[in-house]
């Protein structure tokens, strides 16, 4: 447990297997979901677990996705999918790594890196759907 005037850590979230919530939640740390949320999340992280499915608008600076994602996810600095993980709908990231058998449905926008860009700045958009090769 933290002593008080500890500023270490941050308020972090945790949904356990089995746990639903729905609504709006704004996280100043981690948010760990392992149940299912429905909602918008903004936080610093997002790891979601093999049992967790998040849908919704979601915004974060990193993720880590093992279970399933779903509509609007942002990830401001790295995406990392692993090979259990799922993703589908509108994706926007700075920085991605997909592990063999990760899947990804959807729009992909590569955000630009750096400072903010003057007026349009340079985004590369990918649609791409899993199919039978």
């Amino acid at each position: 447990m933290d002593k008080p005037g500890d500023k270490s850590s941050e308020g972090a979230l945790f949904i356990g297997a089995g746990v639903e919530l729905k609504g709006d939640v704004e996280v100043p740390g981690a948010a760990s979901v392992d149940g299912k949320f429905e909602g918008t999340l903004k936080a610093k992280t997002l790891i979601v677990g093999q049992t967790g499915h998040v849908s919704g608008q979601i915004s974060v600076e990193t993720a880590e996705i093992r279970g399933m994602v779903e509509d609007h996810l942002t990830v401001r600095n790295r995406l990392v999918l692993r090979s259990s993980g799922s993703i589908a709908g509108t994706i926007a990231y700075s920085k991605i790594m997909v592990e063999e058998g990760g899947s990804i449905s959807g729009s992909i926008e590569m955000m630009a890196r750096g400072a903010a860009q003057p007026a349009e700045p340079e985004a590369k958009i990918v649609q791409l759907h899993q199919g039978a090769e």
